[in-house]
Protein backbone atom coordinates (compact mmCIF):
# COMPACT_ATOMS: atom_id res chain seq x y z
CA UNK A 1 0.00 0.00 0.00
CA UNK A 2 2.80 2.42 0.92
CA UNK A 3 4.63 1.60 -2.28
CA UNK A 4 1.51 2.26 -4.34
CA UNK A 5 0.99 5.62 -2.59
CA UNK A 6 4.65 6.44 -3.20
CA UNK A 7 4.34 5.81 -6.95
CA UNK A 8 1.11 7.81 -7.19
CA UNK A 9 2.82 10.73 -5.43
CA UNK A 10 5.83 10.53 -7.76
CA UNK A 11 3.50 10.33 -10.77
CA UNK A 12 1.61 13.45 -9.60
CA UNK A 13 4.88 15.36 -9.19
CA UNK A 14 5.91 14.39 -12.71
CA UNK A 15 2.56 15.48 -14.14
CA UNK A 16 2.55 18.83 -12.37
CA UNK A 17 6.12 19.49 -13.49
CA UNK A 18 4.92 19.43 -17.10
CA UNK A 19 2.07 21.85 -16.51
CA UNK A 20 3.06 25.46 -15.88
CA UNK A 21 1.30 26.82 -12.84
CA UNK A 22 1.16 30.59 -12.44
CA UNK A 23 1.32 31.51 -8.81
CA UNK A 24 2.17 35.19 -9.32
CA UNK A 25 -0.23 37.18 -11.50
CA UNK A 26 1.26 38.66 -14.65
CA UNK A 27 2.60 42.17 -14.13
CA UNK A 28 0.84 44.63 -16.39
CA UNK A 29 2.78 47.91 -16.51
CA UNK A 30 1.56 51.10 -18.13
CA UNK A 31 1.55 50.02 -21.76
CA UNK A 32 1.71 53.58 -23.02
CA UNK A 33 5.27 54.18 -21.76
CA UNK A 34 5.07 57.83 -20.85
CA UNK A 35 2.26 58.82 -23.20
CA UNK A 36 0.30 61.71 -21.67
CA UNK A 37 -3.35 62.53 -22.36
CA UNK A 38 -2.46 66.09 -23.41
CA UNK A 39 -0.52 64.65 -26.37
CA UNK A 40 -3.80 63.64 -28.02
CA UNK A 41 -4.57 67.32 -28.63
CA UNK A 42 -2.72 68.29 -31.83
CA UNK A 43 -3.00 71.41 -33.98
CA UNK A 44 -4.28 70.51 -37.47
CA UNK A 45 -1.47 72.38 -39.21
CA UNK A 46 1.39 71.12 -37.04
CA UNK A 47 0.57 67.54 -36.06
CA UNK A 48 3.51 66.10 -34.14
CA UNK A 49 5.03 69.57 -33.74
CA UNK A 50 2.29 71.33 -31.76
CA UNK A 51 3.56 74.21 -29.61
CA UNK A 52 3.59 72.69 -26.11
CA UNK A 53 3.31 75.94 -24.16
CA UNK A 54 0.45 77.22 -26.31
CA UNK A 55 -1.37 73.89 -25.99
CA UNK A 56 -1.06 74.02 -22.19
CA UNK A 57 -2.33 77.61 -22.15
CA UNK A 58 -5.23 76.69 -24.43
CA UNK A 59 -6.27 73.66 -22.43
CA UNK A 60 -6.21 75.61 -19.16
CA UNK A 61 -8.26 78.35 -20.82
CA UNK A 62 -10.74 75.67 -21.92
CA UNK A 63 -11.33 74.52 -18.35
CA UNK A 64 -8.65 72.06 -17.24
CA UNK A 65 -7.84 72.88 -13.63
CA UNK A 66 -4.91 70.52 -13.02
CA UNK A 67 -2.56 69.43 -15.82
CA UNK A 68 -1.18 66.55 -13.70
CA UNK A 69 2.06 66.53 -15.66
CA UNK A 70 0.14 66.10 -18.91
CA UNK A 71 -2.42 63.55 -17.76
CA UNK A 72 -5.10 66.24 -17.28
CA UNK A 73 -8.13 66.20 -15.00
CA UNK A 74 -10.82 65.65 -17.62
CA UNK A 75 -12.64 62.96 -15.64
CA UNK A 76 -11.95 64.30 -12.15
CA UNK A 77 -15.00 64.84 -9.99
CA UNK A 78 -14.40 67.95 -7.94
CA UNK A 79 -16.47 68.83 -4.83
CA UNK A 80 -20.06 69.84 -5.61
CA UNK A 81 -19.93 68.16 -9.04
CA UNK A 82 -22.19 65.33 -10.18
CA UNK A 83 -21.00 62.60 -12.53
CA UNK A 84 -23.14 64.19 -15.27
CA UNK A 85 -21.33 67.50 -14.76
CA UNK A 86 -17.98 65.71 -15.13
CA UNK A 87 -19.09 64.28 -18.48
CA UNK A 88 -20.40 67.64 -19.66
CA UNK A 89 -17.18 69.36 -18.52
CA UNK A 90 -15.07 66.87 -20.48
CA UNK A 91 -17.17 67.42 -23.63
CA UNK A 92 -16.98 71.21 -23.17
CA UNK A 93 -13.17 71.06 -22.89
CA UNK A 94 -12.95 68.91 -26.02
CA UNK A 95 -15.28 71.25 -27.94
CA UNK A 96 -13.32 74.29 -26.79
CA UNK A 97 -10.05 72.72 -27.98
CA UNK A 98 -11.64 71.82 -31.33
CA UNK A 99 -12.79 75.45 -31.70
CA UNK A 100 -9.17 76.51 -31.14
CA UNK A 101 -8.09 74.35 -34.11
CA UNK A 102 -7.05 71.16 -32.34
CA UNK A 103 -7.69 67.58 -33.46
CA UNK A 104 -8.17 65.02 -30.68
CA UNK A 105 -6.54 61.66 -31.39
CA UNK A 106 -7.01 58.41 -29.51
CA UNK A 107 -4.23 56.75 -27.55
CA UNK A 108 -4.05 54.00 -30.16
CA UNK A 109 -3.46 56.58 -32.91
CA UNK A 110 -0.51 58.10 -31.04
CA UNK A 111 1.15 54.83 -30.02
CA UNK A 112 2.18 51.57 -31.66
CA UNK A 113 2.12 48.48 -29.46
CA UNK A 114 2.25 50.72 -26.42
CA UNK A 115 5.17 52.86 -27.55
CA UNK A 116 4.84 56.48 -28.63
CA UNK A 117 5.47 56.83 -32.37
CA UNK A 118 6.31 60.52 -32.36
CA UNK A 119 3.12 61.47 -34.15
CA UNK A 120 1.66 63.09 -31.06
CA UNK A 121 4.11 65.32 -29.20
Amino acid sequence: MKLKLFFITIWLFILTACIPIRVIPKYSPDIYNGYKAIQAYQKKETIGHTDLQQREADIIECGVINLREGNLDLNTRYPNMTSDQVTIRHKNIDNCMKNKGYIIHSTEYCTNKGKPIGFCN
